[in-house]
């Protein structure tokens, strides 16, 4: 009863104490709240789909509100095992949800042996996204984890209820450890709990450390890494090397390098192609975050038909001489060939990624999806393995870490035929765009093609989500007034030194608007219209040439206005017509007219639509 006094207090301290500073508001838009709450009931529904049916916790029947609210609760604590420890399948995370009754306030687990912590969590969902970003976790929510009791072994909770199975089990799993007392403890609360401070959480989970996950780092940590196949790391990556094929005792070539910023160190060795198509196959986007193509985009490459012919074409190892390899950046590198089996040696490469060799690494994957062991049998091919030698010591050495891993990256890809777009997709400017534009509007920028390709297939996102970086550069002319640019070829905006200063992020409520704009405009123009595909009887040309300069005056005149962007298009689109007979008067348009009659193929391509479109009056 002593604890229970305690706690009690600690809840009435909690109650009474000043609220943390709060963190500044993220600038979200209504629709974007909405909108990533939505995509998150997707990503929960497809995570219960995946459960048997006779667990019918995760199949509430139709109609009942509050079971679906309580299976998608129990949900989010699958996807936080799938994110953060990568268990892809629900039977590999199953074991470690522990909620229910009698569940001592633990609603899962995971042991984490390579780092030696034991995480203990508890979840709340909510039932729409107000009370998803507003509703906070209460002192008593956190009161009901037992979690010292369960930590010392005891069996029941203070009232005398005894744990259910589940609980139990995490006891055993932790038992069985030969060096527990070695594991540190922590406390995952997924859901808002940012009212509490520190120490206030600290008292009420009973000293053990706390890592809150309000809905921000839900939607950036958990529900969008997935979206784009990007939530499987494993930091101890492992590879097999076989050594019957070695000339002499060294397993690799090792070499030191000393930038300006920071000391590296390149490991060059001969690989099995049967480790490296499964780390592929597993790994997919989680390995491309540096490289400038995403997994599914490297698919449609006429050369991976050639690498996969010399792979299964040939009996001996002519793979390790005809194929240049691939190349990993990793924190560290550790290779042995004290294993304990004759022939044997191990790699062990920490937070890996690939930087160069995709379409033979995607190649080698592909083929290990298939089933066919036997073609790898006997062939290896080239890794390059540069990793960065001593711990981070500051911001500005991640910082100057991250450059240099873009700088490797981008040489990697030099003398392979790679466009500018896709050369550009890892810039920092463009993962501030692909930030800003989750964070604030619930949409997924594409810095690279194919990057949501799993998302959309799986349903958790729509296209209309997404947004082509193409478009964009043409909205982005647009919203500038150079609407006649945005009509033609824009490749070299995404040529240096352009492209650094073509995008402004502060300016990302523009582009998200001018984007919704142009999807507004593409709906309408889907609609069908009998006897006039482009209903110029009602816009002039603008659906047919002038979409571009509908978005300019849509976003330079809409915004203000604070309408949704399908109405401001109504009432733009309204006044098209009217826009067009004008401007066909003014003498400097002479050029475009035909017959009395605006030429839009001209006219909007044309040197004077710019200064139309400004001078223009289009009253909101």
């Amino acid at each position: 009863m002593a604890q229970a006094k305690t706690k009690a207090k600690q809840v009435t301290k909690a109650k009474e104490a000043p609220k943390a500073a709060k963190a500044a508001k993220a600038q979200t838009s209504p629709t974007g709240t909405d909108r990533r709450y939505e995509t998150l009931c997707r990503v929960l529904d497809a995570l219960r789909r995946e459960a048997p049916a006779s667990q019918t916790v995760y199949h509430p029947p139709k109609g009942n509100h509050d079971a679906v609210v309580q299976a998608r609760s129990r949900a989010l604590l699958h996807l936080y095992l799938k994110a953060r420890f990568g268990l892809i399948t629900h039977v590999l995370r199953e074991p470690f949800i522990t909620e229910g009754k009698f569940d001592g306030g633990v609603d899962a687990y995971y042991i984490d042996k390579s780092n030696k912590k034991i995480y203990l969590l508890q979840g709340k969902f909510r039932a729409n996204a107000k009370n998803f970003v507003s509703t906070t976790m209460t002192p008593s929510d956190l009161l009901k984890m037992d979690v010292g009791r369960i930590m010392k072994g005891e069996i029941k909770s203070e009232a005398g209820d005894v744990y259910n199975s589940s609980i139990r089990r995490l006891q055993r799993d932790i038992q069985k450890l030969p060096d527990k007392g070695s594991y540190v403890h922590e406390v995952v609360l997924l859901g808002n709990s940012q009212h509490l401070t520190k120490g206030d959480l600290c008292k009420l989970v009973e000293g053990y450390p706390v890592d809150q996950f309000p809905h921000q780092r839900i939607y950036s940590e958990l529900m969008f890494p997935v979206i784009n196949g990007t939530y499987f790391t494993d930091p101890e990556l492992k590879i097999e090397i076989n050594l019957d094929n070695l000339n002499s005792k060294d397993v690799s070539l090792d070499y030191d390098v000393n930038t300006p910023s920071l000391k590296a160190n390149i490991k060059v060795l001969f690989a099995p192609t049967k480790e490296i198509g499964r780390i592929m196959s597993t790994y997919r986007n989680s390995l491309l975050k540096f490289n400038p193509r995403s997994f599914l985009e490297l698919q449609g490459n006429p050369v991976n038909k050639e690498i996969e012919a010399s792979l299964t074409g040939q009996g001996g190892n002519e793979f390790a001489m005809f194929n240049n390899g691939i190349t990993l950046i990793a924190d560290k590198t550790a290779v042995s060939s004290d294993t304990a089996t004759k022939g044997r040696a191990q790699v062990v490469v920490s937070n890996p990624q690939l930087v160069n060799g995709g379409q033979t690494a995607y190649t080698l994957g592909r083929v290990y999806s298939q089933g066919n062991m036997s073609v790898f049998k006997g062939k290896e091919v080239l890794v390059k393995i540069v990793s960065f030698v001593g711990a981070k010591q500051s911001i500005a050495t991640d910082v100057a870490r991250t450059k240099l891993i873009q700088d490797i990256s981008r040489a990697s890809n030099s003398q392979t035929k790679i466009d500018e777009a896709d050369r550009r997709s890892n810039d920092q400017v463009q993962l501030d765009l692909q930030k800003a534009f989750f964070d604030g509007y619930g949409l997924y920028y594409e810095r690279k093609r194919g990057e949501f390709s799993d998302g959309v297939h799986d349903e958790y996102i729509g296209k209309c989500d997404v947004v082509n970086r193409e478009k964009l550069v043409r909205v982005n002319l647009a919203c500038a007034y150079r609407a006649n640019q945005a009509k033609a070829g824009i490749a070299q905006f995404f040529r240096e030194p352009t492209f650094s200063t073509l995008f402004k992020v502060a300016d990302v409520a523009r582009y998200a608007f001018g984007y919704q704009v142009l999807q507004a405009l593409e709906d309408e123009k889907a609609q069908s219209s009998k006897g006039d595909r482009w209903k110029q009887k009602k816009y002039g040309q603008a659906l047919r040439y002038g979409e571009y300069a509908v978005v300019a005056v849509c976003v330079n005149h809409g915004i203000k206005s604070g309408k949704p962007a399908a109405e401001v298009v109504a009432k733009v689109l309204s006044k098209w017509l009217a826009f067009e007979a004008n401007v066909a008067k003014r003498k400097a348009n002479a050029p475009y007219v035909s017959g009395g009659s605006l030429d839009g193929n001209s006219y909007y391509k044309g040197s004077t639509v710019n200064v139309d479109l400004n001078k223009a009056s289009f009253a909101l």
